[in-house]
């Protein structure tokens, strides 16, 4: 499927790769902060790269880095760290269905929808402000109950960026005016980027984190703003996927409440029925549960009031209610502005062990103390040790933990950490927590480094080790090898982590220079650690590599010479097939192998001539069959096969037969011709 133009076109590019540096979300920016410093020492010559290989439709997207994050109910929440260009590729298409929806929703918002709102092109950001939009979702609400309209309820929508099926995606896409195939390539991409690490890939969801999925997700839940329906006086507020309903009777609202979950069943999602809570509202300010309204005291003056904020963090988790948080945003607010305090501190972990969602408070104000009282470090060790449930949790515990410990606990730590380590089977944060502390404390062997280093499952996370590994205290071999097999690698974020730290380390860059992965080379070349480098990638090469598994030494631009591009778009709309459709897959393989066997009787002159076009001239050629035998065997038996296909003939003309579907089962014999005519080739030096 050719990958789209509007999104493709370069100022597109940059424009996506602009607001991904400007994304307010902090919390997914750290996952990337030393990969975006590396990507942007190169990002023209890099967006340029990704560009020709979109516009040849050779990218193909790597699969996602999922963590999963403890929800207050004990169940998980799904985080999704996507590689860099994906992100880029995935911003790039969300512009463009900005653009579309843009006109349609502009009017609501602020009246209706509050949430992602797109802030239009010539923003630095991709979203107007959240607290813009939250603040007048609250007073929406507010003058709403001051006209009367005192029976509330609020609809949520249970795993709802999970839930979202990619044919009802693609149909709420075309309505604002997309085309089919910009439909199809995007649910092609969430389709892999949506997948765990079992590669089980789904037709629903779309990636929960990255700065794109909120605005495709307004594409969904506009048919709820457009499709809302009452004949009753009710008011609709909007916020993400927080739709709250205000009536003047309860009545009016159960009419309303109907009236949305038919629209939701129209999509195919669900209502979180618990959640929905019908009631007549007597304090609107207790409701809303706003931070900014009304104003904390403790915080008004010029300076915050330390022990007021103590004060007002007892009274919103209070020992009397067993230290349940009875306000979650406003205790995360106050405690975001509360110094290192050891009373806060105790009041913290009681918290902690009755709602555990509440780590990352936890963690981060623990990371406020220049130490801890030994009392403190028995609970933080006790609390890694025993949380075998959650692993984002002991990850943010030992992050906490690093040089904050006196020396007997810092002991203990170690063996700790020590015991915990198994690159093979941790989460990826787990393990990247563990390697920093691991490091600090010189515990992991050379070989356990290396092995975590080079052969980590999740791309995302062995980029993240480049740069967490402490590359002075290595030698300088170790070093130089380590790197050099790293801009090697398959993967792009691993290599340009690699390609980066480079030049900082004063690496030597090995021979052959043409086996760096291409991002690698645009960097090293950027860096002036080479003085020139060919970037070009193949896309003859990486479509055999899916099909058969194996990267043949083919100089494919060299083969084909002026017939290269036509020859590579024929292979890469064959690779779009070999996973769903056997019989076309067949019909373009033998279109390609009909420019294969032109241009290798035109190499070759001793196995005779033909015509391009003209299969017959092959057919029955001895001096070809008896040079090449294998590859002889393979194009003749794809070209039989074609003509048993239903999108070829009518009829097979050896039997008369009618030609039907070409089963899936015959992609192995395909495979296995079209490797060994390969590996022909390649030893006859091609």
């Amino acid at each position: 499927m050719p990958f789209p133009k509007s999104a493709a076109r370069l100022e597109n590019l940059q424009l996506a790769w602009r607001w991904i540096r400007s994304n307010p979300d902090r919390s997914y920016k750290s996952h990337f902060r030393e990969l975006y410093s590396a990507y942007a020492t190169a990002d023209t010559a890099l967006l340029r790269h990704l560009k020709s290989r979109l516009d040849r439709s050779i990218f193909e997207p790597s699969d996602s880095c999922k963590l999963f994050l403890p929800k207050p109910s004990g169940i998980l929440r799904p985080y999704t760290l996507l590689g860099i260009e994906d992100q880029i590729v995935y911003q790039a298409m969300a512009n463009i269905v900005a653009e579309r929806l843009y006109p349609r929703v502009r009017s609501k918002y602020n009246r209706q929808v509050f949430g992602h709102q797109y802030a239009g092109n010539s923003s630095l950001w991709f979203y107007r402000r959240w607290t813009d939009g939250y603040k007048a979702f609250n007073k929406a609400a507010e003058r709403a109950f001051g006209h009367g309209y005192v029976w509330t309820a609020s609809f949520d929508l249970t795993a709802f960026y999970d839930s979202i099926d990619h044919n009802v995606l693609r149909h709420m896409l075309k309505e604002i005016g997309l085309d089919h195939d910009f439909c199809i390539e995007l649910t092609r991409l969430l389709n892999r980027w949506t997948a765990t690490t079992t590669q089980i890939y789904h037709d629903h969801g779309i990636p929960q984190g990255p700065l794109s999925s909120g605005l495709i997700s307004e594409a969904v839940l506009k048919h709820f703003d457009e499709n809302f329906r009452t004949r009753f006086d009710v008011k609709y507020f909007r916020y993400v996927d927080d739709i709250r309903l205000f009536a003047k009777s309860e009545d009016h609202l159960r009419h309303a409440l109907v009236s949305l979950d038919r629209l939701s069943k129209d999509m195919g999602l669900f209502p979180q029925s618990g959640k929905i809570d019908i009631h007549r509202v007597t304090d609107i300010q207790n409701e809303l549960k706003s931070v900014s309204s009304p104003v904390e005291v403790v915080l008004s003056g010029p300076a915050p009031d330390q022990p007021g904020i103590r004060r007002r963090l007892a009274e919103l988790a209070p020992r009397e209610g067993g230290y349940r948080v009875t306000d979650s945003t406003r205790f995360k607010f106050l405690l975001s502005r509360a110094e290192p305090s050891l009373r806060v501190l105790d009041r913290l972990w009681r918290v902690f062990e009755v709602a555990p969602h509440y780590y990352p408070q936890v963690s981060g104000y623990l990371q406020r103390f220049h130490s801890l009282p030994d009392r403190h470090g028995d609970l933080l060790l006790d609390h890694i040790q025993a949380q075998d449930l959650y692993p984002a949790i002991r990850a943010s515990l030992v992050v906490a933990a690093d040089e904050r410990l006196s020396a007997t606990h810092t002991k203990r730590l170690r063996s700790t950490l020590k015991k915990l380590w198994a690159p093979r089977t941790n989460t990826p944060e787990l393990t990247a927590a563990l390697w920093s502390a691991l490091h600090r404390l010189s515990h992991l062997t050379e070989r356990q480094a290396d092995y975590a280093l080079l052969y980590s499952r999740i791309p995302w996370l062995r980029s993240r080790l480049h740069f967490g590994m402490p590359w002075f205290e290595i030698s300088s071999g170790r070093r130089d090898r380590l790197l050099n097999i790293s801009m090697r690698s398959k993967d792009a974020d691993v290599a340009l982590a690699a390609a980066w730290l480079a030049p900082l380390l004063d690496c030597e860059i090995r021979r052959p220079i043409r086996d760096l992965h291409p991002i690698a080379k645009i960097v090293l070349r950027e860096n002036g650690k080479l003085r020139r480098a060919d970037t070009k990638v193949c896309g003859i090469r990486l479509a055999v590599l899916e099909m058969t598994g194996i990267d043949f030494a083919v100089n494919w631009r060299k083969f084909y010479g002026k017939n290269y591009r036509h020859a590579e778009s024929k292979i890469v709309a064959c690779k779009g097939y070999f996973k769903t459709n056997p019989t076309a897959w067949v019909s373009m393989l033998d279109v390609f192998n009909d420019l294969l066997i032109d241009d290798l009787f035109k190499r070759d002159g001793s196995i005779g001539a033909r015509n391009l076009g003209n299969f017959g001239g092959v057919i029955g050629n001895r001096a070809f069959m008896a040079k090449y035998p294998k590859t002889y065997a393979y194009v003749t038996e794809v070209h039989k096969k074609r003509g048993e296909g239903e999108l070829s003939h009518p009829i097979v003309k050896a039997t008369k037969a009618p030609t039907g579907r070409i089963p899936f089962k015959w992609l192995t014999t395909g495979r296995r011709l079209m490797s060994a005519a390969l590996a022909e080739l390649s030893g006859a030096g091609y």
